[in-house]
């Protein structure tokens, strides 16, 4: 059995220093603790923090090399514009001249065209705080069309449900863990290493997945499922377990507000069309099910895009069923779903009232606006890369757009097709909150000062809002007119009454190795969990399983389409790392190579994706990463059907070729 033992180091290895930051890496969702040593303002060294309760001094290769972002030539650090996107960008003279540019020009569009020509953007590398800013600025506008990548669970959390599961690392005392579409080896690597630690401590790894992920590579057992399939597995499996009696009964009383008709509902659930739902055989369910029901305390970890389906709480309901739940090494976790719906929609200012065009409604889906025929998108605000990432669908739609603004970090395929770019200061120039995957709130400190031209993302959307005579419902400016983080996010957390008995000051003041849980309770008790607890009510089955007969959309396209990026990172910054840089291709579509023998497509050709959403141009990647009925590229919305082909090659010859593959 392997100790965790603190690296100890000796005289002489230390770098010169003015001072030490403790912080908490944000480079994914895990919320690793860190010390950057800083000297003359600029990191000198980066080190993992040994008492933080989740990562005990691991941190990944991500969480050490943010710090040439910071300083990387190509890094974007002027505002700049041009009025034909054909130019090259030119430098502006600052934010105020820029920003007052950016907002005659959407005030032109608005009076032309109406609030809901603007659409908004959010990637996750412009900050919490710019998609907050963005809802807010939004609302005020008139239109809710605002996109962010993790947004809100499509079903809200069950009432009752106090932390999803253990921190990660308390994995180490899981019999089992049981991946659900989270390929935390790609996507959170300290995460990964508390796995493989469970792992060697003589805890069964078990993976579901549509794509052959690292997470497969490193499991005992695998599942190759269809795309988006993984709450559907969940209701499979729960069935399964009833039927032979695997659940816990004491657990089932406990846990439940009622039975009953819990129990019932999955009697009268059908099992037929599984196997051609999830693309798995019956007896591989039934043998799932039997060591999930012997193997516990049992963790699952759902993968983050499994939030945003139906029945995404029967995961909840299994590992409560099970017994699982409250026990060390066991319970439920949800990658990336660690935090709680914040109500930016309350407006402040002596009127208190919501100003005329103000919105409240739900976003609608893209497909939806992006099918607006009456009311078609004119410009773009977003962040990142989110154009050709989870907002694709409009990257190939640039042409028809008249504005496109972009806050960003470093050049990418958004910011070639630009009109204005404001540069974004990173998360290690900027404070604020940090939600953890295990539901914990963390206070991110800053470490360094940005550049000068760099602004956080309240910031953008603050100055922005004056622009328009907003100012009294941004009212968080410091004494130099920037951005307050912390009296913006101590609003924020009061809004809640998840987070309204928390001040970022007890954050502040955490000893090393405490945590604090949300929902937070009348007490806030660091280092343990929150007080909030009760019974839930159990997810109960649906009517059918599966769908009936082959619809004609099916028949058209065969296969299924997934939105995967491919490489290690999904920032900019990828393109100019030496170690990531050629890792992925923009363009890849990933087929498998026995679909690509039988239409004759060979590696590097240029092929073309339909779906009926429409058609995605790319180049072939033959990868055994996908199975036979499956295409993958980073561009795209996952979830659709498709059919590939080369572009020489007309739809009926490649659907007709198709024929003779066993999907």
């Amino acid at each position: 059995m392997l100790d965790h033992h603190p690296i100890k180091r000796f005289p002489g290895s230390r770098q010169e220093q003015d001072y030490q930051v403790r912080t908490v890496c944000q480079e994914c969702a895990v919320g690793c603790g860190l010390v950057a040593h800083v000297k003359d303002g600029r990191i000198v060294d980066i080190q993992g923090e040994e008492e933080h309760p989740i990562s005990r001094g691991r941190l990944c290769a991500r969480g050490t090399a943010f710090v040439q972002g910071l300083t990387l030539p190509e890094r974007l650090t002027q505002p700049a514009s041009r009025q034909d996107r054909r130019q090259a960008l030119q430098p502006l003279d600052g934010w105020k001249s820029g920003l007052d540019l950016l907002a005659e020009r959407l005030r032109h569009l608005k009076e032309r065209h109406g609030p809901n020509a603007l659409l908004i953007g959010c990637d996750l590398e412009g900050g919490l705080d710019f998609y907050l800013g963005a809802m807010r600025f939004a609302q005020l506008w008139g239109t809710s069309q605002v996109f962010y990548p993790l947004g809100e669970p499509l079903e809200p959390w069950p009432s009752g449900l106090n932390s999803p599961a253990a921190s990660c690392s308390d994995w180490i005392h899981s019999r089992c863990l049981f991946l659900v579409e989270a390929d935390l080896a790609a996507s959170h690597p300290v995460a990964c290493s508390w796995v493989q630690e469970a792992q060697r401590r003589g805890a069964r790894v078990v993976a579901a997945d549509a794509r052959f992920t690292g997470a497969l590579a490193k499991a005992d057992e695998t599942l190759r499922i269809k795309p988006e399939q993984g709450n559907l597995l969940g209701l499979a499996l729960m069935k399964l377990i009833l039927a032979e009696g695997g659940q816990d009964a004491a657990a089932v009383g406990a846990g439940f507000t009622e039975t009953s008709q819990w129990q019932a509902s999955f009697e009268q659930l059908s099992l037929e069309g599984v196997e051609a739902a999830l693309g798995v055989p019956l007896e591989r369910l039934q043998h799932l099910a039997r060591l999930l029901a012997q193997r516990g305390p049992v963790t699952v970890i759902t993968g983050r895009e499994l939030a945003d389906l139906p029945h995404h709480h029967i995961w909840l309901t299994l590992a409560t069923a099970m017994g699982w739940v409250g026990r060390p090494g066991g319970g439920w976790y949800p990658v990336d779903a660690g935090a709680p719906p914040l109500k930016i929609h309350t407006y402040t200012g002596e009127a208190n009232t919501r100003p005329e065009g103000g919105h409240r409604e739900i976003p609608p889906k893209l497909a939806e606006v992006k099918s607006r025929a009456d009311q078609p998108v004119r410009a773009i605000i977003c962040s990142g890369n989110c154009l050709y990432d989870y907002l694709s669908p409009f990257g190939r739609l640039t042409e028809q757009v008249d504005l496109i603004a972009h806050f960003g970090s470093f050049p990418n395929a958004t910011w070639e097709q630009a009109s204005m770019t404001f540069p974004a200061a990173l998360w290690a120039e900027r404070d604020g909150l940090s939600f953890s995957n295990d539901r914990s709130i963390q206070w991110g400190t800053k470490i360094v000062e940005p550049p000068d031209g760099c602004r956080s993302g309240l910031d953008f959307w603050m100055v922005l809002a004056r622009r328009f005579g907003w100012e009294a419902h941004f009212p968080w400016a410091g004494e130099d007119s920037r951005a307050d983080q912390a009296a913006f996010y101590s609003w924020l957390m009061a809004q809640s009454p998840l987070t309204a008995k928390l001040q970022v000051d007890q954050l502040r003041s955490l000893e090393p190795g405490s945590q604090i849980f949300w929902p937070v309770g009348k007490t806030v008790l660091p280092n343990a969990r929150s007080p909030y607890k009760g019974k839930i009510v159990p997810h109960p089955a649906p009517a059918a399983l599966a769908p009936g007969a082959e619809t004609a959309e099916t028949a058209d396209y065969p296969l299924a389409f997934e939105a995967v990026q491919i490489s290690c990172r999904s920032g900019d910054a990828s393109r100019f790392w030496p170690w990531t840089r050629g890792l992925s291709r923009e363009d890849a579509v990933q087929i498998n190579p026995e679909t690509a023998d039988l239409l004759g497509i060979e590696n590097g050709d240029d092929v073309l994706v339909e779906t009926p959403r429409g058609r995605l141009a790319g180049r072939a990647c033959l990868s055994r990463a996908v199975s036979r009925w499956l295409v993958a590229s980073p561009h795209g919305v996952s979830g659709l059907k498709a059919l590939v082909h080369k572009t020489d090659q007309s739809l009926d010859e490649a659907r007709h070729l198709l024929k003779k593959l066993s999907l």
